[in-house]
């Protein structure tokens, strides 16, 4: 991820590769950090545990870890971010 400053914010870039999302993640002011708004999703590629392996080294907390939803909709997971945001990740295995 591309890390930059632009206009008194930080902005870390995710990744703008052919077939996959892209987007940024903003902190500045009047950005509070919340484990009560939006709930993002985030795509745990094939398995979901080798990002999620990497969330408490980065500083972040795993609050549920791995769990199966069913065969069709594979797992989910939720963390908490540095900032204090909730997070999720989502893969079909």
């Amino acid at each position: 991820m591309e890390k930059l400053e632009i206009m008194g914010y930080e902005m870390v870039f995710l990744s703008t590769e052919q077939e996959s999302v892209s987007g940024a993640i903003v902190k500045g002011e009047g950005y509070i950090p919340s484990d009560r708004g939006t709930l993002v999703y985030l795509n745990g590629g094939n398995d979901l545990n080798v990002y999620l392996s990497r969330v408490e080294k980065a500083g972040g907390k795993v609050v549920v870890p791995k769990t199966r939803i069913n065969d069709d909709i594979g797992y989910f997971a939720l963390f908490m971010d540095t900032e204090g945001n909730k997070v999720a990740f989502h893969s079909r295995k």
